[in-house]
């Protein structure tokens, strides 16, 4: 077999890898071998001089396409045009670290290049975490949530020491495949090095799982799944104080009346009304008419909410709109609510936007905005957001709530800004049936253990469709409802205090690796060639 299909294959087979890694039925672990077939190409790419460095970027793209394709395809269900973009730009993103870091290995040193692999990959998650037009969802360290035995050193770590470990496992095990391919036998330091490195993380997470025990009083939760189809009934079909209604008949049927919150889905109500004018509401009537039953429950539910503004405050999102005929203009607000008997009544507003769809894209061309966008089931001017994190309390029990709508589930340190304003639960709020029954809402169902573990908070989820669970502090889900199902859910939750180690710094081996990117950059295409360019001229003087 010729060199080049040997690449093709190596190809093909990185992408199955790195795609099983994300199978339900599969082991996340898979990840620490998925990257082996693409070191490969690498690899051998580097030693092959008549091969130009930007060889690799279309050698290693069918295994990016591959992973991404197979991974991500369920979102296809929303939108055939989203998932395509999605797709192409992660795989595009993915394989230009591949051709970059190659790049610096040929102009500097086989070492560089390596450290250059596993620095600009960090780089480019922390990017996506930040740049709205790339999605984090498949950042490498996700994948171990499935897993959240293995990962419970998250706590110090976030998802980015996960990625650290896949990808520095990743190049030991590769290593000591081509010392046995090519010498026959494994340096004794590499091999010992290699097997604490990889073997250490588990049987410490496993330690802490063990040994973990919850923290903190406990409070009496109640969760409504509805199971409204959001496609036919949700925001078409049935009227919202039909589906309010029906919720909290739900609710009522509860054997146990000595609940502290009740917890609806996100856009449990997605009837627009003024947060100025709650009080007089026909949706918050209804829910203080409900609570009238209750001595001390609160209920967060999700709602879509307005603020007006006049012109001249200097507003600048472009998710204002203008009151036609007047110099009022007000902005649209993905929202989550509480209510309490004869107490004011809260709201914060999801800041976390879903670009396209929940947020407009600034400087996007408009052959994007015209054509994608209104195809992923969006608006040209989106919902406002809000500067700060919010948390909500409990004025009976003194209990601090972080309301977490959706996607800002996927942000670790995001939802670090409610811990430091003192929560002690996370709460998520959902849809999740907009993917159907497909590996979409599974996923996204993962992301809730990972913050769980990080932040050491048990969390009860509320979701449209399901998934709607409770996860204890060490993110295993202790009870859950199934999908496509009508379902209440009861449970009791440990509240924590403790800040973990994660939550006072945040993503800073992101943050590291961002400095020695640009310190690699510098290096390579700087001061690497100014001093040739020295060396050049003193031998020609």
């Amino acid at each position: 077999m010729g060199n080049n299909s040997k690449l093709w294959l190596a190809s093909l087979a990185g992408g199955l890898l790195l795609s099983m890694a994300w199978w339900e039925k599969s082991s996340p672990l898979v990840m620490l071998i998925a990257f082996i077939p693409l070191l490969y190409i690498f690899d051998t790419l580097f030693h092959d001089n008549d091969q130009h460095h930007s060889t690799v970027f279309t050698r290693v793209l069918p295994a990016f396409l591959i992973f991404n394709l197979l991974t991500f395809f369920w979102l296809r269900k929303a939108s055939l045009a989203g998932s395509a973009v999605v797709i192409l730009e992660n795989s595009f993103l993915m394989s230009s670290i591949f051709w970059l870091a190659l790049l610096v290995r040929r102009r500097s040193n086989n070492f560089s290049g390596y450290v250059a692999l596993v620095s600009f990959w960090l780089a480019f998650e922390h990017l996506a975490l930040n740049v709205k037009i790339i999605s984090p969802w498949l950042n490498l360290g996700n994948t171990l949530g499935f897993q959240p035995a293995f990962i419970q050193w998250y706590e110090y770590t976030g998802i980015s020491g996960g990625t650290l470990w896949i990808l520095l496992s990743n190049i030991l095990l590769y290593k000591v495949i081509r010392y046995l391919r090519v010498k026959l036998k494994i340096p004794v330091i590499h091999f010992i090095f290699s097997t604490i490195f990889i073997t250490l993380p588990v049987l410490l997470s496993l330690y802490m799982y063990n040994s973990y025990s919850e923290k903190g009083d406990r409070s009496n939760i109640l969760v409504i799944q509805p199971n409204i189809d959001p496609y036919r009934d949700k925001f078409s079909g049935l009227p919202f104080s039909v589906q309010l209604n029906n919720m909290l008949k739900s609710a009522s049927e509860a054997d146990d009346k000595n609940y502290e919150w009740l917890l609806l889905p996100e856009t449990a109500v997605d009837d627009p009304f003024y947060e100025s004018e709650a009080h007089s509401n026909r949706y918050v009537t209804i829910i203080d008419s409900f609570l009238l039953e209750y001595d001390s429950l609160n209920l967060l539910t999700g709602i879509t909410t307005i603020r007006t503004f006049r012109s001249e405050s200097g507003f600048n999102k472009p998710s204002k709109r203008n009151i036609e005929g007047t110099n009022l203009y007000y902005e649209l607000f993905n929202s989550a609510m509480q209510v309490s008997r004869g107490q004011k009544t809260w709201f914060y507003h999801k800041s976390k936007l879903v670009p396209g769809i929940e947020e407009k894209i600034s400087g996007v061309p408009s052959f994007i905005s015209e054509k994608i966008i209104p195809d992923l089931g969006g608006t040209m001017s989106g919902y406002g957001t809000q500067e700060n994190r919010e948390v909500f309390h409990h004025q009976q029990t003194g209990s601090v709530v972080a309301p977490v709508i959706c996607y800002e589930s996927v942000f670790g340190e995001y939802v670090t800004g409610y811990i430091k304003k003192g929560a002690e639960l996370i709460f998520i709020i959902t849809n999740d049936g907009w993917w159907k029954n497909t590996a979409g809402y599974k996923q996204h169902l993962m992301f809730a253990s990972i913050r769980a573990i990080e932040t050491r908070r048990s969390i009860a989820r509320a979701a449209n469709t399901g998934i709607s669970c409770f996860i204890n502090q060490r993110g295993e889900i202790v009870s859950r409802s199934q999908w496509w199902s009508k379902e209440v859910l009861s449970g009791t939750l440990a509240r924590n205090q403790e800040i973990t180690f994660y939550v006072r710094f945040g993503d800073f081996i992101y943050k590291y690796a961002d400095i020695f990117s640009i310190f690699l950059l510098i290096l390579t295409f700087i001061a690497i060639p100014l001093r040739k360019l020295r060396v050049n001229r003193r031998f020609f003087i």
